[in-house]
């Protein structure tokens, strides 16, 4: 029988892209581990949150899962509600701040959930904004900030934790499998984690990712994996094409080295962009 998971995702909205590859990750763990792990993610914006009530009361409390991980980047998040207090009646800045505390009192009190916090340090190109949003964005990195120091530098007592770091989501993406990756090994009876050859038994859940000579298209991006530098790249080259006033990009290169799949893969299916088709032809004489 599957031993299952519970693993907790959480973050503000600025991460919205390592939020997808955490996805990503965990389905292509679960098809490797199928039927040893049950990988259980809960991620907020997949549940029936009802509208009468705020969502950090209907979702599920990290302390009861079995692995938080925080992923963290310009911003801090949104602030509860009042009646949200810490022990000390002092409010909680956001709901990040609660979902991590939450969990870091569980571990000190009975040593679970194991919390990981990944921080991009990718510099944030504050001109891409206007005047208001640039002195909230930096109000929000400046509480961030305080909080990175309060827990981490140095460690709170009784609590150790590390603080991995990246730059890129390419980088954010190959950490977390490496990690998740062993902490499933470590939970696998020895005889299978010793032998590799046992977890040959991959099932894709969403369609197969190899397509032949077809190409990708927007309900492939599921399977569509190993260009996340390029996916990233061509993303941040089209904010920058917006911001200056030119929402246009183009992807160029030799016929067949897969640029008709890229660009799919860059926008899955559901998110919110518009995808004009348009194809070249003679202009007139």
């Amino acid at each position: 029988m599957a031993h299952p998971l519970r693993i907790f995702v959480s973050s503000p909205g600025d991460v919205i892209q390592e939020r997808v590859l955490t996805e990503n990750v965990l389905t292509r763990l679960q098809g490797e581990f199928a039927g040893y792990v049950d990988l259980q993610p809960f991620f907020w914006e997949h549940q029936p949150l009802r509208a009468t009530s705020h969502f950090a009361e209907q979702i599920i409390m990290p302390a009861d899962t079995d692995i938080v991980v925080c992923i963290l980047w310009t911003r801090l998040g949104t602030r509860l509600p009042g009646r949200f207090k810490k022990e000390d009646g002092a409010d909680y800045l956001s709901g990040t701040e609660w979902e991590f505390e939450n969990a870091a009192k569980a571990y000190q009190e009975k040593g679970t959930p194991e919390l990981w916090v990944y921080l991009k340090t990718k510099k944030l190109e504050l001109q891409l904004f206007d005047e208001k949003e640039q002195r909230e964005r930096e109000e929000q990195k400046l509480l961030l900030d305080a909080f990175i120091k309060r827990w981490f530098d140095p460690p709170r007592d009784g609590f150790e934790t590390a603080l991995h770091t990246f730059n890129f989501s390419e980088e954010f993406e190959e950490l977390l499998e490496v990690h998740l990756r062993k902490l499933i090994q470590k939970r696998l009876p020895k005889r299978i984690g010793e032998d590799p050859a046992a977890l040959i038994r991959v099932n894709w859940f969403k369609g197969t990712p190899y397509r032949g000579l077809q190409t990708f298209d927007f309900e492939h991006a599921p399977v569509f994996f190993g260009r996340t530098k390029a996916i990233r790249e061509v993303k941040d080259a089209l904010v920058r094409q917006a911001a200056a006033g030119r929402a246009f990009l183009v992807v160029f290169g030799a016929s067949g080295c897969g640029k008709s799949s890229l660009v799919p893969g860059c926008f899955p299916s559901g998110r919110r962009c518009r995808r004009p088709f348009w194809r070249p032809g003679p202009g007139p004489v």
